[in-house]
Order: C-alpha cells, then sequence, then structure tokens
C-alpha cells in the first residue's frame, strides 16, 4: 500500500484493477482502520471489473494525522487530488457510513469529476454530535486540539515512565479525530438541501435494522436524488459491508455493469 504525501499529508492508499476508476471513502472518524475492512472483503473481487481505489482519511488508519486543515472542503480537496495524482479525470464514488457525506459533498463542489455514486449505510449527515463535546472542540479550536493531545500523550508517558511521545508522532490521532468531529459539526446537514443538485446514477445500500444511521435515511436519500436506486438489506445492521459481504458486493457489480452503455471500459 503506498504511502505518498497527497494533498499536505501523508496518505496511504492501494490500488487494484484496471478500467474504470472506483474510489472508495471509508467511515469513521479518524483512528481505527480506515479502509482495511473494505479491502479485506472486497476490493480483490471489485477489482476484476474496475479499477479500485482504497485510501485511509486524514487521522486514520495508516494514514498521518496531520496537525491542521480539517474541514469538508478539505476532505474533498483530499480525493480530488488523490485522483488527478493517479491521473484520473472521473470516477464512481463509494462511501460508507461517515465518508458518505464527503462523497456527496464531492459529488456537488466537483460534478464533473463524478461518474456515479455508491451510497452505503450512510446519509446526508451521519455525524450527531453532542452539545457539549460541540461547544469543546469549538473552544478549543485546532490549536488548542493539537496542544490537548500532545499534554495527554505527555502525562500517560510519564505514568508509565517514558519519555513524552513527540507532538509529531502521537500514539492516537486524537486531536485529528476531535478536529474531525469539528469538521463534520461546522458542516452540518447543508447538503440534505442540495440533493436534487445530484444527477449522476446513486446505488444506495442500507440495511433496515440500521441503529447507527436509520433506514430513514437511505429513504431520503433515495427521494431526493435525481436517478438512485435503493438496496435494502432486511434485518441488516451498520455493517452491512462485512456481515451481508457477497451480496453487497455482487449488488455493486452489477450496478456498475449497469453503467457501461454511458461509460464504456465497466
Amino acid at each position: 500500500m503506498p504511502r505518498e504525501r497527497i494533498n499536505g499529508f501523508h496518505m496511504h492508499y492501494e490500488v487494484a484493477g484496471q478500467g474504470v476508476p472506483l474510489l472508495f471513502v471509508h467511515g469513521g472518524l479518524g483512528g481505527g482502520r480506515g479502509s482495511a475492512l473494505f479491502r479485506q472483503h472486497h476490493i480483490a473481487a471489485l477489482a476484476q471489473h474496475v479499477r479500485v481505489i482504497a485510501f485511509d482519511r486524514r487521522a486514520a488508519g495508516l494514514s498521518e494525522t496531520p496537525p491542521a486543515e480539517y474541514s469538508f472542503d478539505v476532505f474533498v480537496a483530499d480525493m480530488v487530488a488523490l485522483l488527478d495524482h493517479l491521473g484520473h479525470e472521473r470516477a464512481v464514488l463509494m462511501g460508507t457510513s461517515a465518508g458518505g457525506p464527503q462523497v456527496l459533498q464531492c459529488a456537488l463542489t466537483h460534478p464533473a469529476r463524478v461518474m456515479a455514486l455508491v451510497l452505503s449505510s450512510t446519509a446526508t449527515q451521519t455525524v450527531n454530535v453532542p452539545p457539549a463535546l460541540a461547544s469543546l472542540v469549538t473552544f478549543l479550536g485546532t490549536e488548542g486540539l493539537t496542544h490537548l493531545q500532545t499534554m495527554l500523550a505527555g502525562n500517560e508517558a510519564d505514568q508509565a515512565g517514558l519519555a513524552a511521545t513527540p507532538p509529531s508522532a502521537p500514539t492516537e490521532p486524537f486531536a485529528g479525530v476531535l478536529q474531525t468531529y469539528l469538521a463534520y459539526h461546522l458542516h452540518g446537514n447543508s447538503i440534505a438541501a442540495r440533493l436534487h443538485e445530484i444527477t449522476v446514477p446513486a446505488l444506495i445500500l442500507h440495511g433496515t435494522a440500521d441503529e447507527e444511521v436509520p433506514f430513514r435515511e437511505a429513504e431520503r436519500l433515495h427521494a431526493g436524488l435525481a436517478a438512485a436506486s435503493l438496496t435494502p438489506f432486511p434485518g441488516g445492521g451498520h455493517s452491512i459491508m462485512v456481515t451481508h459481504a457477497e451480496l453487497y458486493r455482487q449488488t455493486v457489480i452489477d450496478f456498475l455493469h449497469s453503467l457501461a452503455p454511458a461509460d464504456a471500459g465497466i
């Protein structure tokens, strides 16, 4: 998995297959494994049909946690910069959970770069930040969050009798996670009123028993997007990408092939 400096930070990404590019944007708000589950369960099979690109977002997976530059404009710029780096003018964008709003925003900001959308277990806004946390994060800001991360890392190291962790190499991307929360909080749900502007084909995949992002959010996406189809997964929760991997993957493949008349090469 290459690690290159993309849009100002060291990004880990993986590319597999040939043909029309499919860019996958994982969920979560930092930390965790990034795109690892998608790569584990789907990249090899999808790569038989398209050129799959999976990357770890800022402060997630194996990518760097930069000290600043967390906003939806920057998140979208990260995607576009990676496509530019790989030489792709247009791509199918696939977003799951918290990756979905980023994909939708990219389709609004850069419609000429988006061929189609795959939206999984997601909504126009997937993060409802508790008011107390929102107030804290807003008050501290980027500089304060970075200082807090350094202070906490130093306290943990002192308790263990070790040298404090340097700010440039945190053990956990704490400040990046909080700044990502802040970015979602500040972005709000501005996408909801603009869904009708997105006219590319869209596939929506959603579990009917999803407690994290309720199924009604998928129905709202379906009603708001101009050219969307909705595939429900009866009884499925928030992790249908893993729990229903085979059906999930085949539905995506069928959708990609349905694009072939308009976008040769799939």
